[in-house]
């Protein structure tokens, strides 16, 4: 598995999973909102923020139907993006300024080559490509040429289509993909996860980093996706979530909820360990004296030759093991052994093979 930076935080086996804070448009073609949202994504702990830049013109035909359940059935795909797309260039490079004096990393999900030819102006540390882009593979390509980070969604997409995405990105050059399992439902039941494909995906592209982006609601589904090994985690994100404009704003963490899963994320990687047990320093003193030993059943004189009923097997552990009991029997004490005292090689001579 690779390593990937971006800015100040490396991504990749040894290292925290990484969180993104999806804002999106949720932002409600404001700006002053898209301030609070970066305000709101320090305050909820995350590693970055994550917008999405489009025009909805060059997204989607007036008649496409939408394809997630909400109260306007009869609003058009169209519809609902022609309201969240009014931010200006000179917008978005207030936004992502705010961003860089802030210090949160900030970078979007682009729509189209054009977006993509903007944001790079910006300096954007990384790029995402969504899901319903991953057969986009001319817009994959012109973010591939840019050769920063790309996080890619798979959401939809069979092994094929993920492969061909990837191979896309790597023969411009880029390495840099953390590869995003992802469900598009909106919300994503828990039983709709299947978290087991983190897996896959890793089996199958095993240099690549393997993140999740989850549409399930609250926390710990995506803390679940830990223990599969997702490595970035991607969760929708607002400082309100009773706004309206945006169909998000109701599926998305609040900061209260974001810093409580990055905690959770923190408590899952510090629980993680090893993969297997040799000596665990925690368990040092459990094993002095939680084990047992061979300990003496009544006092034994110097010149002894142990005999059965002169041992049981208590704790501590400090003695011999009783797995030895067999071979001390017929060996001769070396010095006095109290009563219930543990038994140790130094108090004895095992002369018998002499015999």
């Amino acid at each position: 598995m690779n390593t990937i930076k971006i800015q100040d935080k490396k991504i990749g086996e040894q290292f925290p999973c990484y969180t993104v804070a999806e804002a999106g448009a949720n932002h409600d073609g404001s700006i002053e909102k898209a301030f609070k949202l970066i305000d709101a994504a320090i305050e909820g702990k995350a590693d970055s923020v994550k917008f999405q830049t489009y025009k909805a013109s060059k997204l989607v035909t007036k008649n496409a139907p939408k394809y997630w359940d909400d109260d306007n059935p009869k609003e058009t795909q169209f519809d609902v993006f022609k309201k969240l797309d009014t931010l200006t260039n000179d917008d978005w490079k207030q936004i992502f300024e705010y961003a860089d004096k802030k210090n949160i990393t900030c970078f979007s999900t682009p729509f189209d080559t054009d977006s993509v030819d903007f944001l790079y102006s910006l300096n954007v540390p990384a790029f995402k490509i969504a899901s319903a882009d991953i057969t986009n593979i001319p817009l994959i390509k012109h973010v591939a040429e840019k050769k920063i980070p790309v996080f890619i969604s798979t959401g939809m997409a069979n092994k094929q289509e993920i492969s061909e995405a990837i191979d896309v990105i790597q023969n411009k050059g880029n390495h840099d993909i953390i590869i995003m399992h992802c469900i598009t439902s909106y919300p994503t039941k828990p039983e709709d996860a299947n978290l087991e494909m983190i897996r896959t995906l890793q089996s199958d592209f095993p240099e690549n980093i393997i993140g999740f982006s989850d549409h399930t609601l609250g926390t710990d589904i995506a803390v679940f996706s830990t223990f599969y090994g997702a490595k970035s985690i991607e969760k929708h994100f607002t400082f309100d979530n009773s706004l309206t404009t945006s169909p998000d704003h109701k599926l998305s963490l609040n900061p209260k909820e974001f810093a409580k899963m990055v905690r959770q994320l923190e408590l899952s990687d510090l629980s993680r360990g090893l993969p297997n047990r040799i000596s665990f320093d925690v368990e040092a003193e459990a094993v002095k004296f939680a084990r047992r030993s061979l300990v003496s059943t009544r006092k034994i004189p110097k010149n002894s030759i142990i005999s059965e009923d002169m041992i049981d097997i208590k704790r501590p552990g400090t003695g011999i093991l009783p797995k030895f009991y067999d071979k001390i029997l017929g060996s001769k004490t070396v010095r006095d052994i109290s009563e219930d005292e543990p038994i140790t090689w130094e108090d004895l001579d095992l002369y018998d093979e002499k015999q």
